[in-house]
């Protein structure tokens, strides 16, 4: 009696045979595309049978509430265009010049790619890990992976807590999830806020009626500081065994916010964003004989296509936060009946 070797899934895992590799990097494209389309259609379908914004003409506080929800909405569907085209764009690019590189072609043209000769370079190549070893390459290069990795779990922090707070069901976010995990952060964090202004009290009739929770269980405070060490250490595991299962890792922590498990208080947050920041400056201290502010931000101009398809990802990020903050302070907010045209900062918040 035989029996299968258990060196068979590495076999077929590692070039020259990665067709494990290669079939999750086809899903991966399959089901970013697939989850992107789905919840664009689901976010177009609410828009357009979204109520006259002049039903109400007796409540010109509701009317005013109506049009300044529709303006933060296209201008969050402005930011995910921006978003997703710098994503297509950062990741193509790294996909045909991983490809012209592996077929050194002297030419150096996509003219000359054929089938088989895709089929070679895929089952050749380990994208996904060529890719993250890309992210940590050098000094600059890690810095801004660890700024937008943790720009990735604090949004799915506030994604989570929201979702608590506007009880939105577990199987619309679990779409969001997904594409969050698939796909650098600023694009789903863009689209769920224009899902959270289309789920406004102004647009609705009567109150969602109130989830069961879980009771969380552990602090914010553990998962955080795990995710940074592992951070810190990815640079200099670059060429270890333990790297890809430490990048699998950190994608595990920030799927945690989602689980109910943890205290998503404002008082955890802020301590965690504190700590993340003493983190962030302890790697600069360490890399600083490697870096200069010249060097982080041409990093954005010259680094590889994998680096800056998270840099610009978390400059995104950072454009949405400023506009969830702060963005249109003069617009106009229905509360309970009530117009309010004076400043107020919870304007663009949804």
């Amino acid at each position: 009696m035989s029996f299968p070797s258990f060196d068979t899934p590495l076999y077929y895992a590692a070039p020259p045979h990665n067709y494990i590799g290669t079939t999750v990097f086809l899903l991966y494209i399959i089901v970013a595309l697939y989850t992107t389309i789905v919840i664009t259609l689901s976010i177009y379908g609410q828009y357009t049978t979204l109520p006259d914004t002049y039903a109400n003409p007796g409540n010109p506080g509701l009317n005013a509430a109506k049009n300044a929800r529709k303006r933060h909405i296209k201008i969050y569907a402005f930011l995910a265009s921006i978003s997703f085209a710098m994503l297509s764009y950062n990741m193509l690019m790294f996909l045909v010049t991983h490809y012209l590189s592996w077929s050194g072609d002297p030419s150096r043209s996509v003219g000359n790619v054929t089938i088989p000769a895709l089929r070679s370079w895929m089952l050749d190549s380990s994208l996904f890990q060529e890719f993250a070893q890309d992210l940590v390459k050098n000094a600059p290069s890690a810095v801004w992976t660890q700024s937008a990795i943790v720009g990735t779990w604090f949004w799915n922090i506030w994604m989570a807590r929201k979702a608590r707070q506007r009880t939105i069901e577990t199987s619309m976010m679990r779409t969001y999830i997904l594409l969050g995990q698939i796909l650098p952060i600023s694009l789903t964090a863009s689209l769920f806020i224009i899902q959270l202004h289309l789920r406004a009290p102004e647009f609705k009739h009567g109150n969602a009626p109130a989830a069961a929770r879980r009771k969380p269980v552990a602090s914010l405070q553990i998962p955080n500081i795990l995710l940074n060490i592992a951070l810190l250490a990815l640079p200099a595991l670059r060429a270890d065994a333990t790297f890809s299962p430490l990048v699998l890792f950190e994608r595990v922590v920030l799927l945690l916010p989602h689980s109910g498990l943890l205290s998503l208080r404002e008082s955890e947050i802020a301590k965690c964003i504190t700590v993340s920041g003493g983190f962030l400056v302890a790697n600069v201290v360490r890399l600083s004989k490697e870096l200069s502010i010249a060097s982080v931000l041409l990093t954005l101009r010259v680094g590889g296509y994998a680096v800056k398809a998270l840099s610009w990802d978390a400059l995104l990020g950072a454009v949405v936060a400023t506009q969830i903050c702060g963005g249109n302070n003069n617009a106009p907010e229905y509360e309970q009946g009530k117009l309010y045209t004076g400043r107020n900062p919870r304007s663009a918040i949804p």
